[in-house]
């Protein structure tokens, strides 16, 4: 009987963006499904008790003000214990207040919106992308209007970020300024120009929300300078932090917390203008010294090295410029490759010079604000791209090659004796778990699923591989239960990770 009273909460529940319509109503502008319903109906994403249920929520399209409605052919009638889940009281859980009035009183609220509207916070980037044109503005928590637009929407953070959760929900000792000043909020909205029913104003912007993203600064302590007199040691040794610790002025690194473009308008390169956006942000900033991703999932993945390994490309001729240095003998057996990726021979003697410059490719990095894991990711992926064709992994198997010279295979060997140092390093504790066969086994296979993706990457990157379609785009917390080709899993029972 259950089973029969059983709804699929992603089938049931509808999201729209609306506007106002003719007649104080309002129209529909675009409808789409959730991804994901366990944070809130449970793991099996199913509600109890209905029969044709239809759930609706609505977001003004310009700030964002929801509507919730629920509607049912038939309800289950109670036996004991056993009831219908009130879908409403369960839904006052996730949104706020006024996403429960009248469908009377939500009309008039959308008719009401002052004109000109504008997006709260600042206007940070205004761009025009195939034909359409985007403004992508900043604000923060500590901004009352922005708070409450995130508070409106953060209800697609469960439906669509994987183990997503609220950012608006903190402790009573967290609800300061500081605190909440620390929280950035970019807003992407499409923008159309209307002509204005008012004559005293010359033209009319009418906003479609897109999407936004989140990011968070983490403080950071920087070493002091050596003091110029003994007196001023004792300042220069002290870890307490500025009293203006709620001021941007401070070092800090930007972590991107959430990053969520609706599904309506993904594959139409918003999200790597977003992405891109804060990255310049963070270039201009004195203060940001680093750009770190909150647990992204391979879509944001893929996203963020296609965005970075563009923007170093186009911009660091250092980093454009990178090859494996192929004058590096390798020894057969017993050879050892270090930190700075010179190699040890069997004789003990070791190459003058590293596989690649670490001393430059740290102030290549350092310069460019990225994460140290990224940055190896990219500077890998540069690299390969500069195999000869006969050694150069590629995405599709099938690719014919031409016969790989002596010369071609060495180069192939040490751009992969690089990749799998850094491999072992990071999981050196769970391979150490296995005999020495295993360990090898485990890491080979590992070294092939790295080299896949990062051909798929690549083949995104070359000009035959451009289409109209990009990714979709969600940042989440869990990584996704695909294709188990990525540095993250291997073909077996074991993951080593790359984190």
């Amino acid at each position: 009987m259950e089973d029969e009273w059983m709804v699929d909460a992603n089938e049931a529940i509808t999201l729209s963006l609306v506007r106002p319509g003719p007649a104080l109503n309002y129209t529909n502008i675009v409808s789409f499904k959730p991804k994901f319903t366990y944070p809130i109906f449970g793991e099996e994403e199913r509600i109890f008790g209905y029969k044709g249920l239809k759930i609706n929520i609505r977001f003004d399209a310009r700030d964002l003000r929801p509507h919730f409605s629920v509607a049912s052919s038939r309800k289950f009638t109670s036996v004991g214990d056993v009831e219908a889940l009130d879908v409403k009281e369960k839904m006052k859980e996730y949104l706020p207040g006024v996403a429960f009035q009248s469908n009377t009183g939500y009309e008039l609220n959308l008719n009401v919106l002052p004109e000109p509207w504008s997006p709260p916070g600042t206007l940070v980037d205004r761009v025009e992308k195939n034909g359409e044109v985007y403004e992508i503005w900043h604000g923060t928590l500590a901004m009352p209007a922005v708070h409450q637009m995130m508070k409106r929407i953060q209800i697609a953070v469960l439906f669509y970020i994987e183990g997503g959760s609220y950012i608006t929900e903190l402790d009573e000792t967290d609800e300061s300024e500081s605190y909440l000043a620390r929280w950035s909020v970019y807003w992407v909205y499409k923008v159309e120009t209307l002509p204005s029913p008012d004559p005293e104003l010359l033209v009319k912007f009418q906003y479609t929300f897109q999407g936004f993203a989140t990011t968070y600064n983490f403080w950071m302590f920087q070493g002091s300078t050596p003091p110029s007199s003994p007196d001023a040691k004792k300042d220069n040794d002290s870890l307490e932090l500025s009293k203006s610790d709620s001021h941007v002025d401070m070092i800090h690194r930007m972590r991107i917390s959430q990053f969520l473009i609706l599904p309506p308008f993904q594959g139409k390169g918003i999200g790597s203008l977003l992405y891109s956006t804060l990255f310049n942000i963070a270039m201009k900033s004195s203060t940001t010294v680093e750009v770190t991703i909150e647990d992204p999932n391979e879509d944001f993945d893929l996203l963020r090295d296609l965005c970075d390994i563009k923007y170093l490309r186009q911009n660091v001729p250092e980093f454009a410029e990178l090859e494996v240095n192929t004058d590096i003998p390798l020894p057969e057996k017993g050879g050892l490759l270090h930190n700075n990726t010179q190699v040890s021979l069997g004789n003990g003697s070791r190459s003058n010079e590293g596989i690649v410059n670490m001393k430059k490719l740290e102030s290549i990095r350092v310069k460019n604000k990225i994460a140290p894991r990224q940055f190896s990711r990219l500077v890998e992926m540069q690299l390969m791209s500069k195999l000869p064709d006969s050694v150069r992994p590629r995405s599709d198997p099938e690719v014919k090659k031409p016969a790989a010279s002596k010369s071609d295979k060495h180069q192939y060997d040490l751009w992969r004796l690089l990749l799998k140092q850094r491999l072992y390093r990071r999981n050196v504790s769970i391979l150490g778990e296995f005999e020495i066969t295993e360990r090898i086994i485990k890491l080979n296979e590992t070294l092939d699923n790295v080299e896949w993706e990062y051909a798929r990457i690549l083949d995104r990157l070359e000009p035959k591989a451009v289409t109209s379609s990009t990714i979709a785009i969600v940042s989440g917390k869990r990584k996704s239960n695909g294709e188990a080709s990525s540095e993250n899993h291997s073909s077996k029972k074991v993951r080593i990770s790359d984190e």
